[in-house]
């Protein structure tokens, strides 16, 4: 099964916590499907579902860097 085929678990960002965070290191996520060629450098698509809200959503992933993520249906904060 490839990286995209599986769906990573998030874990809520509580909001003390999300008061320290800096914005510039937030990463968006989106529903549906990517766009035809889109790529990104560093990363590949994931599908993971909001802690906060049960919405299944799509996102740039990384093996290497830690990211923290905004959910496109609620807001909500989480990390993978």
């Amino acid at each position: 099964m490839s990286k995209e085929g599986k769906v990573k678990t998030a874990t809520k960002i509580e909001a003390e916590e999300a008061k320290k965070l800096d914005p510039k290191e937030l990463v968006k996520t989106f529903s549906g499907e990517a766009a035809e060629g889109e790529v990104e450098a560093q990363g590949y698509l994931c599908t993971t579902y909001c802690p906060w809200c049960g919405s299944y959503l799509r996102a740039i992933c990384s093996s290497e860097v830690y990211r923290r993520y905004t959910c496109a249906a609620c807001g909500g904060l989480f990390r993978m």
